[in-house]
């Protein structure tokens, strides 16, 4: 049977060896509680998505993490915080990395961690997950998660303790994370309208959906981070811009356009090379059950 290469041979060589002395409990990246947890920030703003999980969903997490992993004896490691330095953190033997790290550098974080043997859990970006599979395992839910800051962020999840799964749709995860009383509390969430001359991340996506460059120029907006008169400090989630009143227009034009307009499904076959590898996946998992 040919020999079939799941992996870049980059990867699958010998892990970069790394010493990672016992933390104990004055180790800053160990986790404790969560009261202890967030008591770091109590003097300064909030500045990581992480510091914005709230903590039942933080337990629900590690509820399902002891469920799929022996945990006896392991200490929770946290290393995601603002003015946390996660590459030069001491990693206990015991540790294992459960924590919400930043979506902007997700895949060198599971590179860093997976070459290093770092047991780890984490938080990750929702629809771009599959870019951690050439190192560890996807766990992909059913669920978007209400933030503390009431952003809803479609989120799934990387880890290193499954084997050799390479992706994993879990309905156990996603259960304990409906039950969790925060997320439960949609109905009594404000809905906010905003000014047409507020123009969003999602606006320009829905344009995009269409067949036109649609350009918004530096001289007709300004970056926003929050407005005035929003009754809730910080209650605009990302980057917004602010807008010329014909920008604006103009802006509505093309969504309203975007929307309306219905694309023929376009179906996509597969190439000989690609089927000559799904053959080859055929064989591999025949064998694999074969011998159980």
């Amino acid at each position: 049977m040919k020999q079939l290469q799941l992996f870049d041979t980059d990867i699958m060589e010998a892990p970069l060896p790394v010493k990672r002395p016992n933390g104990g409990s004055s180790n800053p990246i160990v986790f404790h509680d969560y009261e202890s947890y967030i008591a770091k920030f109590r003097d300064n703003p909030k500045t990581t998505d992480d510091t914005y999980t709230p903590a039942d969903i933080y337990d629900a997490v590690l509820k399902y993490v002891g469920e799929v992993y022996d945990m006896t004896d392991k200490v929770i490691l946290r290393p995601f915080y603002p003015g946390g330095d996660y590459e030069n953190a001491e990693y206990p033997e015991n540790g294992v990395v459960i924590d919400n790290p930043p979506f902007s550098i997700f895949t060198n974080i599971v590179k860093f961690y997976s070459q290093r043997r770092v047991p780890f859990f984490l938080f990750g970006p929702g629809l771009t997950i599959m870019s951690c599979c050439k190192y560890c395992t996807a766990v992909i839910v059913a669920n978007q998660i209400t933030f503390e800051n009431g952003a809803v962020v479609n989120c799934n999840f990387a880890t290193n303790l499954m084997g050799d799964a390479i992706a994993v749709a879990s309905a156990r995860l996603s259960s304990y994370l409906e039950a969790c009383p925060s997320q439960n509390q949609k109905v009594n969430l404000p809905s906010y309208a905003y000014p047409e001359e507020i123009v969003s991340t999602s606006d320009l996506q829905t344009i995009a959906r269409g067949d036109e460059e649609f350009y918004i120029y530096r001289s007709s907006s300004r970056i926003v981070k929050d407005l005035d008169l929003h009754p809730k400090k910080g209650g605009l989630f990302g980057d917004h811009l602010l807008t010329a009143k014909a920008t604006a227009k103009a802006t509505a034009k093309a969504k309203a356009k975007a929307k309306a307009k219905a694309k023929a499904t376009i179906h996509i076959r597969l190439s000989k090379r690609e089927r000559a590898i799904v053959e080859e996946l055929d064989e591999a998992d025949l064998w694999r059950h074969r011998l159980g």
